[in-house]
């Protein structure tokens, strides 16, 4: 097998994430749950992660420290974090990823694990990965599944497998393609944003927590509906969607901002290849007009949606600062000063609609991507929010912090954010 051993320099977000990781004890990692939709012997899965981690460099990526951060492509297989856990029943979401979320991964030997849930028969029902955000994202793990599909569903090991290379950083590819950051590594509100947590608490005290639920697909293709009626982008309708929810909730705040995740992979120049897997997502800072609560979906969708329109164009800089200039010792500090405050939160509801799995991924023989979540416990924002559809329903994942956010003021969000869609397209 193809053993190259790559290095380079981690780039701001990067540097800055993996010191999130670090100093919060797992904040900013992302868990993935796929289903397993026919049978698989744990032989055979592991067989094909050592396909991927021969092929995709950043599978055998660990952190170097000094002067900078180095990614260095040198982890073995046998190195990975592997389980193998029996279920006597149906896998339940929020108690895994409670499960889950208590792990924090040592970047510097590896910056993901595996666990296979197995059923009464041996075959693996389930496959959880976890790992270092800074490394790669959630569209990272669909690009890792259609690999692994294709590789399982050909029935044979290569006689070689060729590794791809290491891609460079996000944040300098957009740099040169005419893209500018904001002034400092992690963007952090300047205005009058305010949200504070419903109890703060201790590192050592927070629990990452998701919850999830399904909006029927009838539903889904009336929003579709709306949104292309009104010529609406679904992110920018769904980001409406979650800052009118967060009316209900019983807290004083001052919501001034939407913090979107999106697809850079296509803003770069030229365009990073759909089969690499990296960090690859970047974010825009979305500016929440003082007015917001007498706004309705579509009005505050068409604002949010002229500055989207603006960040993709390169007219508004994206939130994440796009220098490679920085010292370990300031991006420490930074993560420090980020992960240890917990009175306010330090930016607004994050949200990522990763689109149609139908369209992105196809239909996989062996897989089903069900859930995936970043872990909260950083601080950062009050949620996560992750959108998209899939054959039979929309799916919605928030993702949160306890005690920070508490689990009957998530459940209050949830219902209202449900009420505002069924509003909506009852009305069509």
């Amino acid at each position: 097998m193809s053993r190259e051993h790559f290095s380079r320099e981690l780039g701001p977000q990067e540097a800055l994430f993996i010191e999130l990781t670090r100093q919060s004890g797992g904040g900013l990692q992302l868990i993935s749950f796929i289903r397993v939709s026919e049978p698989l012997s744990v032989e055979s899965v592991f067989q094909g992660f050592k396909y991927l981690h021969a092929r995709h460099p950043f599978l055998r990526a660990r952190v170097v420290r000094g002067k900078r951060l180095r990614w260095i492509c040198d982890v073995d297989f046998s190195d990975i974090p592997i389980q193998i856990l029996p279920l006597n029943g149906a896998l339940n979401f929020e108690d895994a990823y409670a499960y889950h979320g208590m792990t924090c991964l040592d970047s510097e030997r590896c910056i993901f694990s595996l666990t296979l849930y197995t059923n009464h028969a041996g075959d693996v029902e389930w496959i959880v990965v976890v790992n270092i955000h800074a490394a790669f994202d959630g569209r990272a793990i669909m690009t890792l599944f259609l690999d692994l599909d294709k590789y399982l569903c050909s029935h044979k090991m290569p006689a070689s497998i060729p590794s791809l290379p290491l891609s460079e950083s996000i944040a300098g590819q957009l740099e040169e393609a005419g893209f500018s950051g904001g002034e400092e590594f992690e963007y952090r509100n300047k205005g009058d944003f305010f949200w504070p947590t419903e109890k703060s608490a201790a590192i050592s005290e927070r629990r990452a927590c998701a919850t999830s639920y399904s909006i029927p697909l009838e539903s889904i293709q009336q929003v579709i509906r709306v949104a292309k009626k009104n010529q609406i982008r679904l992110t920018a309708f769904y980001g409406a969607v979650a800052i009118l929810a967060s009316r209900v909730l019983p807290v004083e705040k001052n919501l001034s901002e939407l913090i979107v995740a999106l697809d850079a992979r296509q803003l770069c120049s030229p365009p990073i290849s759909f089969e690499h897997v990296g960090p690859f997502s970047q974010t825009a800072n979305l500016h929440v007009p003082s007015a917001v609560n007498s706004m309705g979906v579509i009005d505050l969708a068409r604002y949010l949606q002229s500055q989207i329109n603006s960040v993709l164009l390169g007219k508004i800089p994206l939130a994440k600062n796009l220098s490679t200039k920085y010292s370990v010792g300031e991006i420490s500090q930074l993560a420090y000063e980020i992960s240890e405050k917990d009175d306010t939160f330090s930016a607004g509801i994050c949200i990522s609609n990763v689109g149609n799995m139908k369209f992105l991924a196809g239909r996989m023989h062996y897989f089903e991507i069900e859930r995936g979540m970043v872990t909260q416990n950083n601080g950062i924002n009050p949620f996560t929010i992750i959108t998209y559809t899939t054959y039979r329903s929309g799916v919605f994942i928030l993702g949160y912090c306890e005690p920070l956010m508490s689990k009957k003021s998530v459940y209050l969000y949830i219902d209202e954010y449900e009420k505002i869609i069924r509003d909506l397209v009852s009305g069509e």
